[in-house]
């Protein structure tokens, strides 16, 4: 009869719960966002009005729903002189803070939006919205952009300053890669192949040659890791020399086979794997002469074949490979 009581038991105790009243009161509450809009000109991401920041007046957020495009009820709000915010009455959680980008004065981009924030019940929440002049793009975004755009980009050192030139640094990303023109500062002799650096700058043209000019560096990641050469025929790189968008265009590459056809004219001289023939460019920073030096100065010989590895450029559309040293020149049969 044990178990007959016990079971007795749980249902008069299980009777009793759902008898209970309900409570006397609903745990109720909201919360709400506090913000403030700035134009961060150097990018420092702490407003400094002596580094040309400015508060941003007019300015038409609103609170989203995450995920949606549903804006909560009275949320949609203007920044005031002083850009400043205050969205009340919101549902704990975590939302969206979505600006209308048509409301930014001309040259205050917004590189996140929207951006997330979590409301809590009976409390504030502080938010900043924080316009740049320029936003993280990718490599070939940036060449896309067309010649003057103002452009911040992200890729991994390819061939450092003096590698081919005092003057040249070679970056890529997973889409393509450039070079990049002009001094890197004190920067700039510390650069290793295979760190990760971040740089704005104005796309410019040498030549057909699209490349980052006027270069600030923003960050160095040391040691990320080298990119490895991608194979590519000695025609296709003739093929996309006029193409100075194409995404070959300053990557790095390796050619297998090529035979070194004639001497050098100047600084170039025509390799051959079997596919068509391109040029082969050595820069300053490879060899001070020129001409027949060159290949004195690497140890190269007319009808030998090389496996190549360089950056791709062009000259006037003329597809060409630039070594980064003498050790991208490795000597090997002609035939299997």
């Amino acid at each position: 009869m044990l178990p007959a009581v016990a079971g007795l038991g749980a249902l008069l105790l299980l009777s009793g719960c759902l008898d209970d009243p309900a409570p006397p009161f609903e745990i109720t509450g909201e919360g709400s966002v506090d913000g403030v809009a700035y134009f961060d000109a150097e990018r420092t991401g702490v407003f400094d009005p002596s580094g040309g920041d400015a508060l941003l007046d007019g300015i038409r957020v609103e609170i989203r729903d995450r995920g949606t495009p549903r804006a909560f009820p009275g949320s949609q709000v203007e920044t005031g002189p002083d850009g400043r915010f205050l969205v009340e009455g919101l549902p704990p959680g975590t939302h969206h803070v979505w600006v209308d980008e048509t409301s930014l004065p001309e040259g205050v981009l917004l590189c996140q939006n929207p951006r997330s924030v979590s409301v809590y019940r009976l409390q504030a929440a502080a938010m900043e919205i924080i316009g740049e002049p320029v936003c993280l793009i990718s490599i070939q975004e940036a060449k896309d952009a067309g010649v003057g755009a103002f452009v911040n980009i992200q890729g991994i050192v390819t061939a450092t300053p003096g590698d081919i030139r005092s003057d040249y640094t070679y970056v890529q990303d997973g889409s393509t890669g450039i070079r990049v023109f002009g001094s890197l500062g004190s920067v700039g002799s510390e650069l290793q192949r295979g760190d990760r650096v971040t740089l704005t700058g104005e796309i410019g043209i040498f030549n057909n040659d699209l490349q980052l000019t006027a270069p600030g560096v923003d960050e160095v990641e040391p040691g990320v890791g080298e990119i490895a050469p991608r194979a590519v025929t000695t025609s296709t790189i003739a093929e996309v020399g006029a193409e100075n968008r194409d995404p070959l265009q300053g990557s790095l590459v390796v050619v297998r086979r090529a035979q070194l056809v004639d001497g050098f004219d100047g600084r170039n001289a025509p390799i051959d794997d079997g596919s068509g023939a391109t040029e082969v460019r050595i820069e300053t920073a490879i060899s001070g002469g020129g001409d027949e030096t060159i290949r004195e100065n690497l140890g190269l010989q007319v009808g030998a074949c090389y496996d190549i590895t360089g950056v791709i450029g062009n000259f006037r559309g003329t597809g060409q490979l630039f070594p980064r040293d003498g050790a991208d020149f490795v000597e090997v049969a002609c035939n299997d």
